[in-house]
């Protein structure tokens, strides 16, 4: 007997795999300099892409495995790591209670736990006594969690500490979402990020409060304007952000410390010292690093991606992707 194949209609999979690919090269191409909290963040993109796409075609059961085979193939990734990348984002789909002291490996464990107040136990421990993922491994099978509720010692709640400033800031900030010609300026690219303030401040992470723009400050008697001014809850502090629609030049530097020293001496009694970031176009990072010196704890540099790279983009990009 012959058994007709159905065939499945994924009309819109080139842009679905493009979107992933795109991700996975501004993702895991920097995974491989030991930064696993990056193949943390990228995988829970790519799953919640995924489960995106799902729920629009939910009235088709066999348009997700279908998808998720189709997609582990031609990103060169196996079947199972799909399925978990998929789980990860379903049992984490609110990417601020990733932690950043967890690796991947931490949380393939922490996944397999369907008790959430448990589950957070477990990443709680993880942090407050550096397990390693062995560690963590022993003490789920060994279950802490249960024996520690048994003697009424059960502690879930991190002790109150404020995070670094350079896991707050990103190295490349994606504003595809904007909608800007050719040649724009300083300022309409201002414009257009305060014009789409709520997505800059889910673009830019927890914490980010909107304080204004071109804010005034006057110094020796001349006046200047810091173009963008948040305020961090978590950092506690004043930041200031200056755009550049060009390569970093290292006379920015100049620019933004004045600035600080400004705020820095005029800030709140409980605050803490306010933080530069300069946002340009494009950056060398060892340029980076000699115009900044000492200044590397005040001043970030990071770089904006206005559009999605071209197909070719993405296949010479991802040759330097591992598998």
């Amino acid at each position: 007997m012959v058994v007709k194949k159905t065939k499945i209609e994924l009309s819109n999979y080139p842009q679905l795999l493009g979107e992933i690919k795109s991700i996975l090269q501004n993702g895991l191409g920097r995974a491989y300099q030991a930064v696993d909290n990056i193949k943390v963040q990228t995988y829970w993109q790519i799953g919640e892409i995924i489960v995106r796409e799902e729920i629009q075609h939910q009235e088709r059961a066999e348009y997700g495995q279908k998808r998720v085979e189709m997609l582990a193939r031609d990103l060169g990734f196996s079947r199972r790591l799909m399925f978990e990348i998929i789980d990860f984002y379903r049992t984490y789909p609110i990417v601020h209670t990733l932690r950043a002291q967890l690796s991947w490996t931490h949380y393939r464990w922490l996944m397999q736990i369907k008790n959430n107040e448990e589950r957070q136990f477990y990443e709680t421990q993880s942090i407050l006594n550096v397990w390693s993922t062995r560690e963590l491994e022993q003490k789920i099978k060994e279950r802490e969690y249960h024996n520690i509720k048994k003697e009424k010692q059960l502690i879930v709640k991190l002790p109150p500490q404020l995070p670094s400033p350079e896991n707050i800031f990103k190295d490349v900030y994606h504003w595809n979402f904007l909608e800007l010609e050719d040649n724009y300026s300083e300022k309409l690219l201002e414009k257009a990020l305060v014009d789409n303030i709520q997505k800059i401040l889910l673009e830019f992470g927890h914490g980010f409060a909107f304080m204004g723009t071109q804010q005034k400050i006057l110094i020796a008697g001349q006046w200047h304007k810091v173009d963008l001014v948040f305020f961090h809850r978590l950092l506690k502090c004043v930041i200031l952000v200056e755009l550049k629609t060009e390569k970093f030049k290292s006379e920015f530097v100049g620019q933004i410390n004045k600035y600080l020293t400004y705020f820095r001496e005029n800030k709140l009694q409980d605050e803490r010292d306010p933080i530069g970031l300069i946002i340009c176009k494009e950056k060398d990072d060892e340029e980076v690093h000699y115009a900044l010196g000492k200044l590397n704890e005040d001043i970030f540099v990071s770089e904006y991606k206005t559009y999605l790279p071209s197909e070719e983009e993405i296949k010479k990009r991802l040759k330097m992707v591992g598998k």
